[in-house]
C-alpha cells in the first residue's frame, strides 16, 4: 500500500499528508514451458485498506500475505502443479515487505522482500511504475533462486524453463 504512495504525490506538495485507498492487490507468475507459456495470478480486489501517507516522516513499511492457493493458472492440472512447486502445504503464505520508498531522477524506488517457500529474497533499488489505477513493478527471478526444480511433466517431455517473471500491481485511488 505504501508502494503506491510516492505516486500520487505528483503535483503534491512535500509536507502534505494524502490519504491512499487501496483497492486492488495483483500479483502474476509468468513462464514458459516446451510447450508454452503459462500465467499464473493471484488477485485480492476485496481490498479496502487505507493509508495515510506524509513525506515529512518516514512512512512505515506495507507488508501483506499471499496465499499460495489462491493462485490461479488457467485449468485445474495447472493450479495443482503450481501449488506443488511452491510447496503449499508446507510454506501456505508468501508475505511481502515494501519499504523504503524513494525518487531518483523523476522515477520511483522501493526495497522490496518477498519471502516464499522458506527463502528471503530481497529486490533493493526496485524500480515501480505509474499507470493510470496504481503501480506496477516486474522483476526477473528463476526456480532455482527460490531453491526449487522447474518441473517436468510426462517422463520429462514438458519441461518448464527455468527464468520466471514476477509482476506485482497495487491499484489505488487518492483520497482527501
Amino acid at each position: 500500500m505504501c508502494l503506491c504512495a510516492v505516486f500520487s504525490f505528483l503535483g503534491q506538495p512535500r509536507d502534505e499528508a494524502v490519504k491512499l485507498i487501496i483497492q486492488e492487490k495483483r500479483v502474476a507468475v509468468n513462464g514458459r514451458t516446451s510447450i508454452g507459456g503459462f500465467t499464473c495470478r493471484y488477485s485480492d480486489r476485496n481490498v479496502r485498506d487505507t493509508l495515510f501517507v506524509d513525506f515529512s516522516t518516514r512512512t512505515p513499511d506495507l507488508v501483506f500475505d499471499i496465499v499460495v492457493d489462491d493462485f490461479g493458472c488457467g485449468n485445474f492440472m495447472l493450479n495443482r502443479d503450481f501449488k506443488k512447486t511452491l510447496k503449499s502445504k508446507e510454506f501456505p503464505k508468501a508475505r511481502v515487505r515494501v519499504g523504503n520508498i524513494r525518487t531518483s531522477n523523476s522515477k520511483y524506488f522501493c526495497d522490496l522482500t518477498v519471502n516464499m517457500v522458506g527463502k528471503k529474497l530481497d529486490f533493493p533499488n526496485l524500480e515501480l511504475v505509474r499507470n493510470t489505477e496504481g503501480v506496477t513493478a516486474q522483476i526477473g527471478m528463476g526456480f532455482s533462486t527460490l531453491g526449487l526444480e522447474p518441473p517436468s511433466k510426462m517422463g520429462g517431455l514438458v519441461t518448464v524453463d527455468e527464468a520466471l517473471k514476477l509482476e506485482i500491481f497495487l491499484g489505488f485511488r487518492v483520497s482527501r
